[in-house]
């Protein structure tokens, strides 16, 4: 089943969650910890900021190669998704970043959005020709 039915609609906003949840858990929690140590034992505040810089751009690495490994993110695996090419392989690391970059620009992010809660094919998938499907 290709993105066209209401389930695979769901399942692709709950496997988005999915992700989102578990980037944040694995690196924005860790990033709060350290930064409000670093800010009770008082240290510098540029120190806490660049605590800060590393995390965002983990959690943007994250996202962006989220689908590379073997066309599945967390989320994907977890809810019976796969990302696959037009000759149906996995999608690779390349495709996963052409497919996740406009989630990083304010706007394009909102599109896709309404794309996929529309179960329209996203503008990602359509540059990196790649297609959500179930397993």
């Amino acid at each position: 089943m290709t993105t066209d039915g209401s389930q695979t609609t769901l399942l692709r906003i709950a496997a988005f969650l999915v992700d989102a949840l578990s980037i944040s858990l694995l690196l924005v929690l860790p990033a709060a910890l350290v930064s409000y140590t670093l800010a009770w034992i008082g240290g510098e505040i540029k120190a806490i900021q660049i605590v800060w810089y590393v995390a965002l751009s983990i959690v943007m690495v994250g996202m962006l190669l989220r689908d590379g490994w073997r066309g599945r993110s967390l989320g994907k695996q977890i809810l019976g998704l796969r990302l696959i090419t037009p000759n149906e392989r996995p999608c690779g690391y390349l495709r996963s970043v052409a497919r996740n970059a406009g989630l990083l620009v304010p706007g394009v992010n909102f599109i896709e959005v309404i794309l996929v809660v529309a179960g329209k094919r996203r503008i990602g998938d359509k540059i990196a020709r790649t297609t959500v499907t179930e397993e």
